[in-house]
């Protein structure tokens, strides 16, 4: 395991959990096939585990890159990314037009239909916020608002319980995260 580089996406649950929340609702959950949102299964408290384990084991902190962060500037990642993982950059990896792009990344995902369809209808990275970096924390009483507006009292109040169970995996990795200038 020591040859290896691991490199870890994270994602504010605040943002990805609403996201992923519409796979099991109507009339995304006909493609999934789910109708459960379990935050157990969503990989935070896993990701923290693994990454002590790797870093416990191997002595080297694993590369952590947080998703705003990589919306916000994607050269500025990929760069150092690349450096480190000792890969050539190239400008190219900023954007994928070509039809069999798609076709490709559609089979990879193809089990997973319904759950990446925004990224697979892509063809570039598209900044959240105009490109802005992590706006902070908004008050815990207008996201709640933002999401029953959307989802009714029962979603947000699935929405609210599993961001509040992967807050703390999240925050505890998110210090390690590669920061750009």
């Amino acid at each position: 395991m020591e040859s290896f580089k691991f490199v870890f996406l994270i994602r504010n649950p605040v943002a990805a959990i609403p996201s992923l929340y519409r796979c099991f609702i109507p009339p995304l959950s006909a493609q999934t096939g789910d109708t459960m949102l379990d935050p157990t299964e969503l990989g935070y408290r896993e990701l923290r585990i693994l990454f002590d384990y790797l870093r416990d084991k191997n002595g080297v902190v694993p590369l952590v890159i947080d998703a705003d962060d990589l919306l916000a500037d994607p050269e500025a990642l990929l760069r150092p990314l690349c450096d480190d993982l000792k890969i050539p950059y190239s400008s190219s990896m900023l954007e994928w037009p070509a039809p069999e792009d798609r076709a490709f990344a559609l089979s990879l995902f193809e089990k997973f239909a319904g759950y990446h369809e925004d990224a697979l209808n892509s063809k570039s990275f598209i900044p959240k916020g105009n490109g802005k970096k992590h706006a902070g924390p908004q008050p815990k009483e207008k996201l709640n608002d933002i999401w029953k507006s959307r989802y009714g009292s029962e979603g947000m109040r699935i929405i609210r319980s599993a961001v509040d169970a992967c807050r703390d995996d999240y925050e505890y990795l998110r210090p390690f995260r590669m920061r750009f200038s």
